[in-house]
């Protein structure tokens, strides 16, 4: 059973990638200084993730996340919809604080460009 996880900081979100459960959270605040090199490793798991597995739910929960880091999210939601078809099923949570529409608003740019179907959910 593979688990990846990585602990939050204060520029970074906390990532919970369960291979058992099928569930990859990420969640926090999200403007690492190179965004790209954080990614990174969350890309290796979903591509092994993918390579074994039917489906997969993907929790995010973001206080904030900063212009580069949104580029790493859009690029997360195309590699996960990589093999989603027939075969592959991926449903997205977006969770949002409160009434932060900005966040809502992201949620649904994000779905746009990717072409995924996301569930907005209110977050405690």
């Amino acid at each position: 059973m593979v688990i990846f996880k990585k602990e939050n900081t204060e520029s970074t979100p906390a990532v919970d990638f369960d291979y058992s459960s099928k569930v990859l959270s990420i969640k926090g605040v999200c403007s690492p200084e190179n965004p790209i090199a954080f990614f990174e490793e969350i890309f290796t798991h979903i591509n092994e993730f993918k390579q074994q597995n039917s489906e997969l739910l993907v929790e995010f929960t973001f206080d904030y996340f900063n212009t580069g880091s949104s580029k790493c999210i859009l690029n997360l939601l195309f590699k996960i919809k990589s093999k989603t078809g027939k075969d592959f099923n991926c449903k997205i949570n977006w969770f949002v604080l409160g009434d932060d529409e900005e966040m809502r608003e992201s949620g649904e740019l994000f779905e746009e460009l990717s072409g995924l179907k996301f569930n907005y959910l209110t977050a405690n």
